[in-house]
Order: C-alpha cells, then structure tokens, then sequence
C-alpha cells in the first residue's frame, strides 16, 4: 500500500510538470510547490535527475506535437544548403536563430549544474516571488500583444528571446512567459513569439538530457531513487505536456493569456502566506 502511494506521488509530479511545461506558469515552480505539499518524496539530490526525466518525455510531446513544423524547417535548410533553393533560406535562418538563441541558457545551465549552484535558488520562497513576476509578465504581454503583428522571426527575436531563458531557469519563472515577452516586446507576434519559444526548448531540453544521463552513468542507477515512479511520470508527463500544448493554443487564441497571469498571481500570494505561516 506505501509502494502504491508513493507511486501516485511520482505520477502527479510527473503529471503536473507535463501540464504546466507548455503554459506560461513554470512547470518547475509547480514541481518544487507540490514537492513540498507531499513533503519531499523526491530528495534534493534526486530532484534534479527526476526533473530531467520528465523533461525529456515532455520534449517528446513537443516534437511529436510541432512534427509537421520540424519537418518543414529540416527539409527546407537541406534544400538551402545542399541544393541552393533560396527560397528555403528562411526555414535554414530560422533553425540558426533557434540555435543562437540557446546558446546563452545552455552556458549558465552549464556553470549552474558545474557549481550546483541550483541548491541556492531552487526553493519555495524563491518559487513563490518568481511566480508574481510571472504574472506580471504574461499582464504585460497580454497588453501589448495587441500591437505585435510581425510574423517572421529575426536575429535580434532570437538573441533578445535566447537571453530571456537565463532568466527562465529560475524556478517559478515561466521560460515560455519570459522568453515569449521579450519577443513580443520586440513587436513579434504572440503565436510566433510562443512557437520560436517551444523551438528553443528543444536543443535546451535535450542538451539538458544528455547531461543528465552522464550524470547517471557516473553516479548510478542510486541517484535515481524509486524507479517504477521515474516510468510512471514519464508516461503523465509526456501525455499531460501534449494535451497542454494542444489546449494552449487554443486559448491563446481566444487572447485568455490574461488567465494565466491572474493564476500565477494568486498562487504566489497563497504560498507566500503559508511562507509566513510556517506551513512551507
């Protein structure tokens, strides 16, 4: 019976980052959050392994959700590159720019996992601050967006949105509201904003796996922790991170962006109420 409740556990974890991965209100604050809730089934020291886990099946929905869109982009840059279709040359500038732009979070991702310097800041206060400036982040796109039509992503979208992921490192920063603002900013579109912003995940995403197995491989199959937990979120993140990303969309559509900013709002104040409660 303990076994079956802790695998639950594992599975609303894994669940509750597949969900919040997509929207705009930081799946790794909502993971620290309902760690503390269940009061640490996953140690410190495991956290980042299992974090890395469900990321991965959530990069999995991503690319299986954005297949079409890939496709295009590696097919049109062969094309570019090998056949000198210029035609093509935006599909290929547009894969550049996803790389530029990952470059700056994948050198302090680095320095971060080098000094653990993670311990520092992955926390429940930190959490509950970064959560309200979420939410003022997606009012703030939510009254500009009106006013960003450009389609077509640039090379300063991508720097500009590729520096924003630094900050989208912090737990409780949403990394799609920050990054997404600051191409909006830039008066890029919303859709296109978010849509340059997923395209960013992948190679950061599966930059951070790779990390993560070899840190597997040096530690060992210890660090995991409760291995049927680790397949069981998978699987919740990876289903709950395609129905998200489908849902999202759709709503953005509907400009419901201010929703989730009112959302980040109240659950930061609630955690930080229970801060100075005591009960976190």
């Amino acid at each position: 019976m303990e076994n079956i409740i802790e695998f639950l556990k594992y599975l609303a974890l894994g669940l509750i980052q597949g969900i919040t991965e997509p929207l705009p209100i930081s799946s790794s604050g909502h993971m620290v959050i309902l760690d503390s809730i269940f009061g640490e089934v996953i140690s410190s020291a495991a956290m980042n392994n299992f974090q890395i886990i469900v990321n991965f099946a959530s990069l999995l929905a991503i690319i299986f959700f954005y297949r079409k869109l890939l496709k295009e982009l590696i097919s049109g840059s062969i094309d570019y590159v090998f056949k000198k279709d210029q035609s093509k040359k935006p599909k290929f500038l547009y894969i550049v720019y996803v790389l530029i732009a990952s470059i700056p979070a994948g050198i302090v991702g680095i320095i971060i996992k080098i000094y653990d310097l993670d311990t520092f800041f992955t926390n429940i206060l930190v959490v509950g601050i970064c959560l309200f400036i979420t939410g003022l982040l997606l009012l703030y796109i939510h009254s500009i967006a009106k006013d960003a039509t450009r389609e077509e992503v640039t090379l300063k979208d991508g720097i500009l949105m590729g520096s924003a992921q630094v900050i989208g490192l912090l737990p409780g920063i949403s990394r799609s509201g920050v990054t997404s603002s600051f191409g909006v900013s830039n008066r890029l579109s919303l859709i296109s904003a978010l849509r340059f912003s997923f395209m960013m995940y992948i190679p950061a995403s599966f930059g951070a796996f790779l990390i993560g197995i070899y840190d597997l491989i040096k530690e060992g199959t210890s660090s995991i922790g409760y291995f049927p937990g680790y397949i069981g979120a998978f699987f919740a993140s990876l289903f709950g991170t395609y129905f998200a990303i489908s849902l999202f969309f759709k709503l953005v559509k509907n400009k419901n962006l201010k929703y989730f900013s009112f959302y980040c709002i109240t659950l930061s104040i609630i955690v930080l109420i229970l801060i100075s409660f005591g009960v976190f």
